[in-house]
């Protein structure tokens, strides 16, 4: 089939009924988030909890998934997020998007409940909704073993661990046994439709329009990828390729503050890890290879294989929960993948109950009589398991922490570091652009839409910064000046390559990587229409904007629920970094201007929409009272 004649499978999971629509209709979204949004901004009930059965779950394959792009393997999983009660989006890499577009599907919609667990088999052009009791409780690697010796091994995996099937709000998503869709509930949505996995085979083909010119764009592309040298460095150490886990900035004992000592900072480095890598891959037809594999030799016992470790653990574990011993680390990332559970969330409930610990606001009758000491590696791991199987006071942390400070009340609250309600992982002290981002994400706290790091490891020249942002420098990190036009970039830029499939890393921040020129190529010849980098960008936007006027509709968000959490501001990292609440309020002001939205609310305008071609978004938010005055 050609790129854009995926179809949108619909599946009522408590009917059985199948059906299916032509994604073509949904041409102005591209495909994976993008369609996936605007079918959730349309359809999903407002009113409705996170886990009723008439939620929509969407699952969608980038446009150019299965096409032999460098880096387009991507997707989309989008429903309402059981934490902020606005919108929830993960995105994920591994296999599965490329063989379900050769399926010929390019997203999936679906709604209700299955009467008791089940997954979702897509054979090609057949799709059925199989039993699965005998995947109950079972972990990701015993799913992904059982799955493929019943169907075979030419199938592609998605699945929930127990985490999910016990609705733990933290529970993420997992594809191909190692790689998490995570940071939004996905994995409990997915309990609560009792849906343990979705199997794909498929094995067609999906063909750009002229093939010539897309085989020598993919070839350009791929040696600009390949050029790189942090992709070499990927190659290497995998997607923790930096030469030490931090600077100054890390989210150090709960985000104290404090810096943490060197050893720490040596202990942890990218050559420690590396030690115990075994081999990498990459997902499918993507260049960069950062797919690893770890493992371990215990002293009793077989070794253990750890997969697709990411950065976020050196920061969740090493230093949020003070482990030194990398094999640590990766055994907590491990368990967290396992089980199928969001570990940026986790270890951050984990760290706020060791905090509440160490001041004396929890005791040991409090926490089940564990001793909840920084660096408590045996304690970590159990509060891990029992998080996912809602096991004594890890009851208490499935919420995360907002709802657990709530609970237990004593001035928790203050040691409780989130954005809307999602428990936070990023460091927000010192980089505004980086910290604006984060804040005013529509899925909650998270750097993966809008925020942007400077100068990371190559500054940017003028002229490509004049191109992108429409100034010469962006000015110093730490500066507040221009940073909106930074973090609404992003946000354009990685609505497109979220609904292209592209992976972030092709990218990544870097000047001599691919740009939004690389990517309308691309785009252009797999649809065999022309489209500029400009219209691509207003693609972005619109994506964006309709995310923005989900949470407009679901939530009763506003200006205040843009500021930063108060621990980075009332708490100075290392006595001296700390956020202006002045300078914060002037750059929200130019970023909401740059969108076109109202000041006062942070919503959307009648005419930023309709500039958009968003009338049919503007009726529904007016129909529900939901439009700035005036």
């Amino acid at each position: 089939m050609l790129v854009s004649d995926g179809k949108i499978a619909r599946v009522n999971l408590s009917t059985g009924k199948i059906g299916c629509e032509e994604q073509r209709k949904y041409a102005g979204y591209m495909g994976g988030r993008g369609v996936n949004q605007r079918i959730l901004f349309s359809e999903m009930p407002v009113g409705k909890p996170p886990f009723d059965p008439q939620i929509l779950l969407a699952i969608g394959a980038g446009l150019l998934c299965g096409t032999g792009t460098p880096g387009a393997s991507r997707i989309s999983i989008d429903t309402k997020n059981p934490f902020t009660g606005g919108i929830g989006s993960s995105s994920v890499g591994g296999n599965f998007g490329p063989a379900l577009k050769r399926a010929g599907v390019s997203n999936l919609i679906l709604t209700g409940a299955a009467p008791r667990l089940s997954y979702l088999y897509i054979d090609d052009d057949r799709i059925e909704i199989r039993d699965a009791e005998h995947l109950r409780e079972k972990t990701i690697s015993e799913v992904e073993s059982m799955l493929r010796s019943e169907l075979g091994d030419n199938v592609q995996t998605m699945a929930i661990g127990p985490a999910g099937e016990n609705l733990v709000w933290s529970a993420c998503t997992i594809v191909n046994g190692s790689r998490a869709a995570a940071r939004s509930g996905t994995g409990a949505v997915f309990g609560s439709k009792k849906l343990k996995a979705i199997v794909v085979k498929g094995t067609g083909s999906v063909d750009a329009s002229d093939v010539e010119r897309f085989s020598r764009i993919c070839d350009v592309c791929t040696a600009k990828i390949n050029r790189n040298d942090f992709t070499k460095r990927i190659l290497k150490y995998g997607v923790y390729a930096y030469q030490y886990p931090w600077d100054i900035e890390s989210p150090y004992r709960n985000f104290s503050g404090d810096i943490p000592p060197e050893s720490k900072k040596k202990s942890l480095a990218a050559d420690e890890f590396y030690k115990y890598l075994d081999s990498s891959a990459g997902c499918e037809d993507c260049p960069i290879k950062c797919w690893t594999e770890h493992r371990i030799q215990e002293k009793d016992g077989d070794p253990e294989t750890i997969g697709a470790f990411q950065a976020n653990a050196v920061h969740n574990f090493g230093a949020k929960l003070d482990m030194d011993d990398p094999r640590d680390v990766l055994r907590a990332h491990a368990l967290c993948d396992e089980l199928g559970l969001d570990e940026d969330v986790t270890s951050n409930v984990i760290a706020w109950a060791f905090a509440c610990y160490e001041k004396g606001i929890l005791g040991k009758d409090d926490v089940g009589n564990l001793d909840l000491e920084w660096g408590n590696t045996p304690v970590i791991l159990e509060l891990i398991e029992r998080i996912a199987f809602r096991d004594g006071f890890g009851n208490v942390l499935v919420e995360g922490c907002t709802r657990a400070a709530k609970r237990i009340g004593r001035g928790s609250e203050d040691l409780c570091v989130h954005v809307k309600g999602n428990d936070l992982f990023e460091c927000l002290w010192m980089r505004p652009a980086w910290a604006l981002g984060t804040v005013v994400s529509p899925r909650g706290g998270t750097h993966t839409r809008g925020a942007f790091i400077e100068n990371s490891p190559l500054p940017m020249p003028p002229a490509l910064s004049m191109q992108l942002f429409g100034v010469s420098s962006t000015g110093d990190v730490s500066s507040y000046k221009n940073k909106e036009k930074l973090v609404v970039y992003m946000e354009r830029l990685n609505a497109i390559l979220d609904s292209l499939g592209m992976c972030l890393f092709t990218f990544n921040y870097q000047p001599n990587m691919l740009l939004p020129e690389d990517y309308a190529e691309l785009l252009s010849a797999a649809v065999g229409k022309e489209i500029s980098a400009h219209e691509l960008l207003l693609i972005g936007e619109r994506i964006h904007t309709v995310e923005k006027c989900f949470n407009v509709l679901h939530t009763d968000w506003t200006r205040k629920d843009d500021l930063p959490p108060k621990r980075f501001v009332d708490v100075p990292l290392a006595k001296k970094f700390c956020i202006d609440l002045d300078k914060w309020n002037e750059l929200l002001d130019r970023y909401y201007d740059h969108h076109g939205w109202d000041r006062e609310t942070g919503w959307p305008t009648k005419e930023t929409l309709a500039s958009l071609d968003l009338e049919a978004v503007y009726e529904r938010l007016r129909s529900a009272g939901k439009v700035p005055a005036g």
